[in-house]
């Protein structure tokens, strides 16, 4: 043991050894001692010390689940109704229809297009040919009186009240006359849409009032009659010197103002204007029955080329 010590603390082993029984007893001890504490050191004595807490860890963050997908657009509005030709009533084939917010266009070969409202279920388109613009310009829109006014066509079987008699009156056999000209005429300039509803006279003049044509004498020079154009209240005025003016083809003509015409600048029409001594026509001639029931076959309102309200 004293050797090992020795060569453990470096002290030689041929250092003299002439040391006393209790030197070496005393040696012995401090070295066992010492010995002790070494153990102790290398085998974690010493002072203790408190544990040290594990080290905290923050939790990963869970994955962010991917966001949903946007939705899918809804479908574009399309138009699944039938188009027909507004002149014969047959079917249109080869049309296209497109739809912008709330306006339906269509459209097809050898036809004029038509903007309408969506949600129409049937839409007619008029012919191309035998369409004449210009005139229908001048015959429903007004264009002689250097605008375009909208359509201005009723919306009703009209009434028709003559003044007879009275002061403002035309005479009773007058009035016989010119009953069977009302009754012609309204069906012909409506496409047969519309036809007279009622026929009165009075020696009373009546207030103008929806539905109803109200018919007096007023006496204007150089003229043989005049009328509102599309009032929903009409009124037509006669002269009562008849001298040089055709009366039923007078009537005829200021009723289809009444119905919503204007005047056209070519001779012998019936809605050429209307003067003392004139050729007066006094039915419509085809062109004009055309375009009366086209422009019948539209909604009041309706503007050119072909654009419903």
């Amino acid at each position: 043991m004293r050797e090992f010590l020795l060569l453990v603390f470096g002290v030689s082993v041929l250092a003299p050894f002439s040391v006393t029984a209790a030197q070496i007893t005393r040696n012995r001890m401090r070295w066992l001692l010492l010995l002790a504490g070494l153990i102790a050191v290398g085998c974690g004595g010493g002072t203790p010390t408190s544990p040290s807490a594990a080290p905290s860890t923050t939790p990963a963050p869970s994955p962010t689940p991917p966001a949903p997908p946007p939705p899918a657009p809804p479908a574009p509005p399309t138009f699944t109704g039938t188009v027909t030709n507004t002149v014969t009533g047959a079917p249109v084939a080869g049309f296209t229809a497109t739809v912008s917010g709330t306006r339906l266009t269509v459209s097809a070969p050898g036809y004029v297009t038509r903007e309408t409202r969506f949600g129409a279920t049937t839409v007619d388109l008029i012919p191309e040919a035998g369409f004449e613009l210009a005139f229908y310009r001048q015959f429903v829109r007004g264009a002689m009186d250097g605008q375009l006014y909208p359509n201005f066509r009723l919306m009703e079987n009209p009434s028709i009240y003559m003044e007879v008699e009275g002061t403002k009156g035309l005479s009773a056999p007058t009035a016989a006359r010119l009953e069977p000209v009302a009754r012609a005429i309204i069906p012909a300039l409506t496409g047969g849409r519309l036809q007279l509803a009622r026929w009165e006279t009075g020696p009373t003049p009546r207030t103008p009032q929806p539905g109803w044509i109200m018919i007096e004498r007023r006496d204007e020079a150089n003229r043989c009659g005049s009328a509102l154009i599309g009032a929903l209240a009409g009124q037509i005025y006669l002269t009562g010197d008849l001298t040089g003016c055709n009366l039923q083809a007078t009537l005829a003509h200021e009723i289809g103002h009444a119905l919503g015409f204007f005047h056209v600048d070519r001779q012998g029409y019936l809605m050429y204007p209307q003067i003392r001594g004139s050729n007066l026509a006094d039915a419509p001639t085809d062109l004009e029955r055309r375009m009366a029931a086209i422009a019948y076959a539209r909604p009041r309102g309706n503007r050119d080329i072909d654009i419903d309200p």
